[in-house]
């Protein structure tokens, strides 16, 4: 088999592209059986052969998928140990040796060969360097037992103003639902806003997010890692996380410095399409026991255009900063993270439309009317949005003993969110129709415990949550949604062992949320209510690894998980992003339902292939859907609005992603991704509506260094992106009877590097989005009735780390 695998790469380092594109789509993959590193009938002795065992400097971690390259032997890839055999030459007691891993500083050495042929080789730490996904090696939250995916370093540096939502569609499984250009959210394998969890720093989000219409204030920028985990992870992570969970962390702070020295990184953009400005900023320095970080970002657009016009009052203004600092001491650790984000997102005003046939043609047209658009401006009017939202959190982390630690956190969010709406009198429009405050406190107590026998350890912990929201009076509105307090308290454990080349992990937890609401329930005579709400739930989950060989491992994860009603799902009333009209129900039950996600992997030195599959069943899921005659839509003293009602059904999604990347010659990369899934209601036997369709990606990455010594490098890339028409809908339940074309979108990216002295790098980029000025419209995005998606857009970007 090795010999049929050499005889292919030989073919693809000769042959062009095309046939190389033509084996990643067609090809069978090579069998994943046991591979002998030695040619058949060839006699081994145990003194020609070698173990090698890599592990981190830092941590003594062994490190899994290390390249191990010694001359005139085939390069060799570490086990799940850290562990490779190789087989020398006869009587060899010298080996130059040269080890590669992503995140760590490349190793070569002759070494000499010990009595027991037993070596031990340690990386150092290349965090300075950024390469690609260098950052997900440092600060991987998860384990090969989850189904995760991480954005690599330079993804997070071309971002700029990208929101994230679109930034994790480079992920198989990922797409986004959004509302407009400035409003989007992830969507992980269907499941998206409250069913998705979004970590920051080891906080969860909370803040008034509730719907598709709602965009997360987080900023990534100032994250080393930006990682998304697939599977139902309620265990780690609390309710909520039915669909998948976003993790966002910085890399740890620079401790153990004798002198005190500064770090950092300036990152400045210009966007052509809505002339945005994009900047952000980090500094670093730590002394001894001591570190500290500042982070700042900037962003300003007006109207974006689409391939043929400008979508007037879509601007955006987004201002964010956060520090972090720290101590490390031999048995504490403790930290404190704060961070302010404000956002102000103009909202498309030409869905006004003040009669019923006159919206119905604009849904059928599906753009705006020509003598409504007006020239580029950055100005921001009704309707809008704009969000602030502050974090504090401190945490300490205590290592009882080098097999126990304890970890308690305490945090506190202020979520402030203002939207406002054109209304009859134009001064009045400037007074916000919704002016909430959600304050969110939370405790949480965790012990990690290592085990001897079968390398196990165990996670127990408390999480509690306290919770008010607040309707600021004077708005001459009833509130979209009630004031409330609500009380949340979980307990979990999870439980690890490794048996062999098989790992396991247990898990099993219990919450219960307490509501209590009161609000109006008419817009006529403001009738008052109040009501109360008990919502509880005991989940579980297990997880099975298996590493086959060196090359193939397999995963498999079953979660139970649950999810109660969001507060606007129960009562909201009320108009959104003066664009549609919604209507809570209160009788609404707890989500209840489980997934199976699968997955595998094999990998060699130019090969990796790695696809998985999901199945989720969920009782009483909850969502909106267009109402039934009469209540189609809502009249308004503004105009008329389609109406969404929230209801709850039985349903199930299952579907699967995969992502091959090929290395046929030194740095040339392939990479080609698909994804694709089914969403059926259960209880109608009917498709699901809103749900992404299937998407397919190819890219090719080459890296030219333009110098022997690597001071001057570049980077060019190309990709294309192409989603298919979604089919699996029903046209009677959708404003317009059919759903929008296939599209295909080209995106390119040119770099330059130049390594200066002091680990100084200067580059600059240049990022092309939709290069072909593709008109396209995305089936997720409830502004498809009106307008079309972004038209092409450049943005030059330059870099500078010092």
């Amino acid at each position: 088999m090795i010999k049929y695998l050499l005889k292919l790469r030989r073919c693809i380092q000769t042959h062009t592209p095309m046939i190389i594109l033509c084996l990643l789509l067609f090809s069978t993959l090579p069998s994943v059986g046991s591979v002998s590193l030695f040619p058949p009938g060839q006699e081994t002795s145990d003194d020609d052969l070698v173990t090698i065992c890599v592990v981190a400097e830092q941590s003594q971690e062994p490190l899994t998928g290390a390249v191990v390259r010694c001359e005139g032997v085939n390069p060799a890839i570490t086990d799940t140990e850290g562990r490779c055999v190789i087989k020398l030459k006869h009587g060899a007691n010298k080996l130059k040796v040269t080890v590669s891993y992503i995140g760590y500083k490349t190793f070569t050495r002759l070494v000499t060969i010990p009595e027991d042929r037993k070596i031990t080789l340690q990386l150092k730490d290349d965090s300075k360097q950024l390469d690609n996904v260098t950052v997900t090696a440092l600060q991987r939250h998860t384990s090969v037992l989850q189904q995760s995916s991480a954005i690599s370093q330079e993804a997070l540096e071309k971002g700029g103003a990208t929101s994230l939502a679109k930034l994790l569609e480079t992920i198989p499984g990922v797409s986004s639902i959004s509302t407009g250009n400035t409003i989007a959210k992830p969507v992980i394998q269907g499941m998206h806003s409250s069913r998705i969890l979004l970590m920051n720093n080891g906080v969860r989000l909370e803040s008034q997010s509730w719907g598709a219409d709602h965009a997360p204030e987080l900023d990534y920028t100032g994250s080393s890692m930006v990682e998304v985990v697939k599977g139902a992870e309620c265990i780690r992570y609390g309710f909520g996380a039915m669909g998948g969970v976003v993790l966002l962390n910085d890399a740890p702070l620079p401790y153990g410095n004798k002198a005190l020295k500064v770090n950092g990184n300036v990152n400045l953009g210009y966007d052509t399409n809505a002339r945005g400005l994009s900047s952000s900023a980090s500094v670093e320095t730590g002394y001894k026991k001591f570190g500290l970080r500042l982070h700042g970002m900037y962003t300003k657009g007006g109207d974006y255009h689409t391939a043929d016009y400008v979508l007037n009052n879509t601007g955006y203004n987004t201002i964010s900063l956060s520090a972090l600092a720290g101590y490390q001491g031999k048995k504490i650790t403790a930290t404190v993270f704060s961070s302010i984000y404000y956002q102000r997102s103009g909202i498309y005003y030409a869905s006004k439309v003040s009669d019923i046939a006159q919206l119905i043609k604009r849904f059928e047209y599906g753009r705006p009317d020509p003598e409504t658009i007006k020239p580029f401006s950055y100005e921001i009017k009704p309707p809008f949005q704009q969000s602030q939202h502050v974090t504090l959190k401190g945490e300490l982390k205590w290592d009882i003993n080098k097999n126990h630690q304890l970890d308690v956190t305490l945090s506190f969010q202020e979520n402030l969110r203002q939207e406002f709406e054109n209304r009859k009198k134009t001064q009045w429009s400037w007074i916000p129709m919704q002016d909430l405050i959600l304050k969110t406190y939370k405790f949480d107590v965790l012990w990690h415990a290592k085990w001897k026998l079968w390398k196990m350890t165990t996670d127990a912990g408390l999480s509690n949550t306290y919770q008010t929201n607040y309707n600021y009076p004077g708005t001459k509105q009833p509130a979209f949604v009630p004031n409330f307090a609500a009380l949340s308290m979980g307990g979990y454990f999870l439980h690890k062992a490794e048996f062999g080349k098989l790992q396991c992990a247990l898990g099993m937890r219990y919450d219960f949320r307490v509501l209590s609401v009161n609000g109006y329930s008419s817009l006529s005579n403001y009738t008052y209510y109040d009501d109360f709400k008990l919502y509880s739930n005991f989940t579980m989950s297990f997880a099975t690894h298996y590493q086959f060989n060196d090359k193939w491992d397999a995963r498999a994860n079953i979660g139970w998980s649950w999810r109660p009603p969001d507060i606007n799902e129960l009562y909201a009333i009320g108009l959104q992003d003066g664009s549609y009209w919604v209507v809570g129900n209160k009788n609404l039950a707890s989500e209840r339902g489980y997934k199976l996600v699968l997955g595998t992997r094999y990998r060699n030195t130019w090969l990796s292939v790695e696809p998985s599959f999901f199945f989720q069943r969920i009782n009483s899921y909850i969502y909106d859907h267009i109402g039934e005659g009469k209540d189609r839509f809502h009249n308004h003293p503004s105009g008329k609005y389609p109406k969404f009602i929230y209801d709850q059904d039985d349903v199930k999604l299952y579907g699967g992603d995969i992502e091959a990347t090929v290395k046929p010659i030194d740095r040339l990369t392939f990479v080609a991704k698909g994804e694709w899934m089914f969403a059926r209601n259960i209880t109608h036997n009917d498709w699901l509506p809103f749900m992404p369709s299937d998407r397919y990606g190819l890219s090719a990455t080459y890296d030219l260094p333009l110098t022997k010594d690597y001071k001057y490098r570049s980077t060019l890339s190309l990709s294309g992106i192409y989603v298919t028409k979604q089919t699996r809908f029903d046209p009677d339940k959708d404003l317009v009877p059919d759903s929008p074309p296939a599209y295909f979108l080209l995106n390119g990216t040119a770099e330059f590097r130049i390594a200066l002295p002091m680990k100084r790098e200067l580059k600059f980029m240049i990022v092309g989005e939709n290069i072909l000025n593709a008109l396209y419209k995305e089936y997720t995005d409830r502004f498809r009735y009106y307008a079309h998606e972004r038209g092409a857009n450049f943005s030059l970007r330059t870099l500078f780390k010092f």
